[in-house]
């Protein structure tokens, strides 16, 4: 009997005295990226053109330098520019471009129509360039009427 009792209080003992629980803590953490904000200064302008007798497109590059055939230059008429966006966001983090457009309109004539938008970057996801800028090509028709015409090219950034 004492061995019995011996042995139900080594074992009652045992199990009052056993670990049943362990604890670890691990730090909960966050970053609060800064918003991306956007600016531009400038705008894509083609310049003035001579009305082409067949449907012909003119490319301005995002380095400004417009190419189109000799005639539709008009001498002494060769300024363009190109929109220089400027992007201010969280250091380390990388951003993706998204453009999108209005074509050129003018009441009563057809529109010019805006394609093939680049950026003067090489890629445009995993970005971290502080600054771009933009070009596109825009087709004209034969014989385009005269007039001022106006679009819109815009420009989307979000973090990646």
């Amino acid at each position: 009997m004492k061995k019995i009792t011996f042995i139900l209080l080594a074992l009652i003992s045992g199990t009052t005295f056993a670990q049943n629980s362990s604890k670890e803590a691990a730090d909960v953490l966050a970053v609060i990226a800064q918003p991306l904000a956007l600016t531009t200064s400038g705008n894509l302008d083609f310049g003035t053109i001579a009305s082409p007798e067949a449907a012909s497109d003119v490319v301005l590059s995002p380095a400004n330098e417009r190419t189109m055939s000799d005639a539709m230059k008009i001498p002494g008429n060769l300024t363009t520019s190109v929109p220089t966006f400027t992007v201010t966001k969280e250091t380390g983090l990388t951003y993706k471009i998204v453009t999108s457009k209005t074509d050129l309109e003018l009441d009563g004539a057809d529109d010019i129509v805006i394609k093939n938008i680049v950026t003067s970057l090489e890629s445009d996801s995993g970005v971290t360039a502080s600054s771009f800028t933009v070009g596109a090509t825009i087709a004209l028709g034969a014989s385009q009427a005269p007039g001022n015409y106006k679009g819109e090219v815009a420009v989307t950034v979000s973090y990646e």
